[in-house]
């Protein structure tokens, strides 16, 4: 595309992170980048035509690259949106962090999407990392969560602050009944 808007540059970025993350746009992903990117163009009924236009132009010039070149592609639009004059750090974070917001649309960060995500982020400057090296894939995840229950209630029992522990409520019942008794008899 021959002199992109800013505009245009950011949904580009924003429709090749979802595409190349997950291999498709998710209708979650897309209904995300639609709404981030009125909300850039301050959408409303004056300038419908040229939001459509932008959404349109840039899913058509993201297409037109060869599905090898579009990552390469990619990581050059960060670069020239980061380094575009009137773009600050504060800006290039906000943009990082709806890329952030279109994964997690569908309810998972992936971690394709934590990949493509932090090397945005180092090609526009920013330290930023999401990748989960040290974290495996939860195999029998309901496995894992009755464990973590099971320890959580065991700790909680531990401790003392389970409400209804028949013991404690037993001592201090019999207290509260002597500690009544004596009052009763000393009236």
């Amino acid at each position: 595309m021959e002199n992109p808007s800013f505009f245009h540059l950011l949904t580009f970025l924003y429709i090749g992170f979802a595409k190349l993350s997950n291999n498709e746009i998710p209708l979650a992903q897309e209904m995300s980048i639609k709404r981030k990117i009125a909300e850039w163009l301050d959408l409303s009924y004056r300038n419908v035509d040229q939001y459509e236009m932008i959404m349109r132009e840039s899913l058509q010039w993201f297409n037109t690259i060869e599905e090898d070149k579009q990552k390469e592609h990619l990581l050059i639009i960060a670069k020239q949106i980061a380094t575009t004059d009137t773009i600050d750090e504060i800006v290039v974070k906000k943009i990082l962090s709806e890329v952030r917001d279109i994964s997690v649309s569908t309810g998972v960060f992936e971690q394709s999407e934590k990949v493509l995500h932090d090397e945005l982020a180092k090609t526009m400057g920013i330290n930023i990392v999401t990748i989960d090296d040290h974290c495996e894939p939860l195999e029998n995840l309901t496995k894992k969560t009755e464990e973590i229950e099971e320890a959580v209630a065991k700790k909680n029992k531990s401790i003392g602050f389970r409400y209804g522990n028949t013991e404690l409520n037993e001592k201090v019942s019999s207290a509260k009944a002597k500690s009544k008794s004596k009052s009763k008899k000393s009236k």
